[in-house]
């Protein structure tokens, strides 16, 4: 306990143990009036006890219906799901209309973005021609690649030595 006031209420009350008690009962100034008023103090406690006794209440049922029945009276009245679900931003006809314009988006999107070209991308003949050039010399090894960004073919021969820019390959 802090201060005096709270040890001093416990002391009045009862609740100190018995080390606590001869510690404070030391440090008063006038145990004696002190003690005098402490049996005041449970004298008041003893005839407040007996008199303030709760009287029995007649028709308390009646009482407690009449109490709830005003607490209801004055509680805001709720709104139902339905209610509430009716009107606002996120009432039923405005999400039907929001679904409906959404998928009228992703349809004009997948219009305008998805290449319609009458089927599975073929491949130019240019790349078939490449694929298909052989060599009757056996020590050439030729190999065929897509050229990087995909514009093009790069054919690259082996142990052919020097090749000219333009010259043709026979």
């Amino acid at each position: 306990m802090n201060n005096f006031e709270e040890r001093y209420t416990a002391w009045l009350d009862g609740a100190l143990d018995e080390n606590e008690r001869e510690r404070f009962e030391a440090g008063l100034p006038d145990c004696e009036a002190a003690r005098a008023e402490a049996t005041e103090w449970a004298k008041l406690r003893g005839l407040l006890r007996e008199t303030l006794v709760p009287a029995p209440m007649p028709h308390a049922d009646f009482l407690n219906s009449q109490v709830l029945a005003a607490i209801h009276r004055e509680e805001p009245k709720t709104e139902s799901a339905r209610e509430v679900v009716g009107r606002g931003w996120f009432s039923a006809g405005r999400l039907a209309w929001a679904g409906a314009f959404l998928l009228a988006v992703a349809a004009a999107l997948s219009f305008v973005l998805v290449p319609r070209n009458g089927g599975a991308p073929t491949e130019s003949q240019f790349i078939s021609q490449v694929v298909d050039a052989r060599s009757s010399d056996p020590k050439l090894g030729a190999y065929a690649f897509a050229a990087p960004g995909g514009k093009g073919a790069v054919l690259w021969v082996t142990d052919a030595g020097y090749i000219p820019a333009n010259e043709r390959i026979k």
